[in-house]
């Protein structure tokens, strides 16, 4: 799996030098794959199973991140939340907008309509785009905050900090301003 990931940062690599590249914050996303496993699968679901869960994003993001600097690129990872669930042409936000959970994306807003991940990949780069706006105007660069715990073992989740949830919060507010213009990019 190694030497997939390591081909795949190269090509991406070779495809889009002297680029700042956004990828999804996904800490975690192994364990929360949803796999399926019934008795009367196909052989070839199996084999698709097993190949995605041996699959290795952080070790991608971490080839790409070493790679980068060689081909004058940047990666940087940006917030996840609500990637595939927020219209790029309006701001509005919704399950719904996901009709069924499906692959397309249906504004409830304004009634816009694209593959589901075409839209998320047009938040990500949205998302990058404005840490790249902060990094610029602040000259600091400011990866997406964790999330802190209570330093109170025993106060479980109840006990998260509170400036967690304005942090998030104002971020999304912040996201919901960005907007994906036809006119600037009419291929994609």
């Amino acid at each position: 799996m190694a030497d997939t990931n390591s081909s795949l940062a190269s090509e991406i690599l070779k495809t889009y030098p002297h680029a700042f590249i956004g990828v999804e914050e996904l800490t975690g996303v192994h364990e929360r794959t949803e796999r399926r496993s019934r008795p009367n699968s196909s052989e070839k679901q199996r084999k698709a199973n097993r190949r995605r869960a041996r699959w290795s994003y952080a070790e991608l993001l971490g080839f790409l991140a070493y790679k980068a600097p060689l081909h004058g690129s940047f990666v940087v990872k940006v917030d996840a939340h609500y990637t595939s669930q927020t219209c790029t042409r309006c701001g509005h936000c919704s399950k719904g907008n996901r009709p069924n959970s499906g692959l397309m994306f249906v504004c409830e807003s304004c009634g816009y309509h694209l593959h589901s991940d075409l839209m998320g990949a047009r938040n990500v780069g949205l998302r990058a785009l404005l840490v790249r706006q902060d990094w610029a105007s602040t000259g600091c660069l400011s990866c997406t905050p964790g999330r802190p715990q209570s330093a109170d073992p025993q106060a479980g989740s109840a006990g998260r900090d509170v400036s967690d949830a304005e942090a998030k919060a104002a971020r999304l507010s912040r996201y919901a301003e960005l907007r994906w213009s036809p006119d600037t990019s009419p291929r994609l």
